[in-house]
């Protein structure tokens, strides 16, 4: 990849992870409802929820928080929780709130090393996130931000991947025509597809390694991207 003078970055599960897991949200919600859950209770398939109900909507702070309360409602329905609606809104729309918080999120271990040395190269570094209007200060209180030139949130701009809107807007934000950027997200049908719409090379972050065999490179660890451009 000869042309590259930029990289952007999807932010969730790419840059930062959530510090709550399945066990520890049942723990939440059962202090929110007064209600015991099994800690080890797996959670709805939140990447299948989130392409029947939101792809392409994640476009405002409503939508967003519309999407992960119906999930946290739908879960504990799963569950057999006997609590009203509303109740039950009121807990998951806690969650919610609780993830808005920078320190409840961490920054995965090689993330300020591929930052540094990204910097180091000479190229420009974004972020293209499906996220709330959050995402600046989230990024900013994990000193992400110092790095970055941009940041676009799809609850900011109005518009989510995997539309081609969020990333033209980003190209035309930056400067950049889409051969000089290379797009690094976790999710195939909204990182990768969504970049290829506008042009835009994109590179798969499968940590877990639970991808199926996909037509784009892919990669365990962000620094293993740094092998994939020609100085």
């Amino acid at each position: 990849m000869k042309s590259v003078r930029a990289i952007i970055y999807d932010a969730g599960r790419t840059l930062l992870r959530p510090r709550l897991e399945s066990p520890d949200i049942w723990e939440f919600l059962s202090g929110q409802l007064g209600v015991e859950f099994a800690r080890e209770r797996p959670l709805p398939d939140v990447g299948h929820y989130f392409y029947q109900n939101m792809m392409g909507k994640y476009d405002s702070d409503a939508r967003a928080r519309g999407f992960w309360r119906s999930y946290y409602v739908k879960a504990m329905h799963e569950a057999g929780v006997d609590e009203t609606n509303d109740r039950l809104e009121a807990a998951a729309n806690a969650l919610y709130d609780w993830y808005q918080r920078p320190e409840h999120w961490v920054m995965y271990p090689e993330v300020p090393e591929m930052l540094q040395r990204v910097q180091a190269l000479g190229l420009r570094q974004g972020v293209i996130s499906d996220w709330g209007t959050d995402l600046v200060p989230m990024l900013h209180a994990h000193d992400v931000s110092d790095y970055l030139e941009f940041v676009v949130a799809s609850a900011a701009v109005g518009a989510a991947k995997p539309h081609p809107d969020i990333f033209h807007y980003a190209l035309a934000r930056a400067g950049l025509s889409a051969n000089e950027v290379l797009y690094i997200g976790d999710s195939y049908i909204s990182d990768v597809l969504g970049a290829r719409t506008v042009g835009i090379a994109a590179v798969l972050i499968d940590r877990e390694q639970r991808a199926p065999e996909v037509d784009c490179p892919v990669v365990t660890s962000l620094l293993d991207v740094l092998e994939l451009i020609e100085p």
